[in-house]
């Protein structure tokens, strides 16, 4: 099994009395909405017939007409897993329609394991985790923990497990020891603690309660005191 991303098609989204519209503010390569949408379901029809059974296709927000949902049933028909995630683009109002297409529809942000979550809007991210996501138009977070799925920033190409795996390689081990965890500066402790050291300001110091911890390690029955 392996999983795929995507976001942001905005199907028809094009304002005719405006003139105003996805191809008018990003995506300039494009005449006419009806060009753009051809090419996304050209890209869509060619996406499907590389994934295979039990694959998870995976769309996270921001679809536009859904009269192109259809779509989804390119992945449904080789029995690939498809998500949909709402966009603020999405009405939720909508699920009823998007679920006779889509296995399965999320509201909210999902978590694949408690190292990689996707959602729409970005989400905030610890050191050693990764958010995909789309959203943004035309621009990245300058961290290397969100990876931007949306179409036109991956340059028409889906996120695949080996980007993902790319970025993990270079983030920090993941680690949920007591006071190595990514959240360990955060502590606020409502009972003492022995064997966490306090600065001056009465938040923890990492440093020297790690430091700590290791000589009790080492001398169990001999170290007594704090630092």
């Amino acid at each position: 099994m392996a999983r795929y991303f995507t976001s942001d098609s905005h199907f028809g989204h094009f304002n005719s009395e405006t003139g105003r519209g996805i191809i008018t503010f990003e995506r300039y390569e494009f005449n006419s909405i009806q060009e753009h949408d051809a090419y996304l379901m050209k890209l869509w029809t060619n996406w499907s017939e590389k994934l295979h059974k039990d694959d998870e296709f995976w769309f996270l927000g921001d679809f536009g007409n859904l009269q192109n949902l259809w779509l989804f049933d390119l992945f449904n028909e080789k029995g690939v897993k498809t998500h949909f995630l709402l966009g603020n683009h999405d009405a939720a109002a909508n699920i009823p329609q998007i679920r006779k297409y889509v296995e399965y529809v999320h509201q909210y942000p999902v978590f694949l394991s408690n190292k990689l979550v996707v959602s729409h809007d970005p989400v905030a991210t610890y050191e050693d985790t990764i958010n995909i996501h789309g959203h943004l138009h035309g621009s990245k977070l300058k961290d290397i923990n969100h990876i931007n799925a949306s179409v036109y920033v991956t340059d028409y190409k889906m996120i695949t497990e080996q980007n993902i795996a790319g970025v993990f390689s270079k983030l920090p081990k993941y680690n949920r020891r007591f006071l190595y965890e990514p959240y360990a500066a955060d502590y606020v402790f409502t009972q003492p603690k022995e064997d966490v050291v306090m600065d001056r300001n009465g938040r923890v110091d990492l440093s020297a309660s790690r430091l700590l911890m290791k000589l009790n390690k080492e001398n169990p029955h001999e170290y007594k005191g704090g630092l």
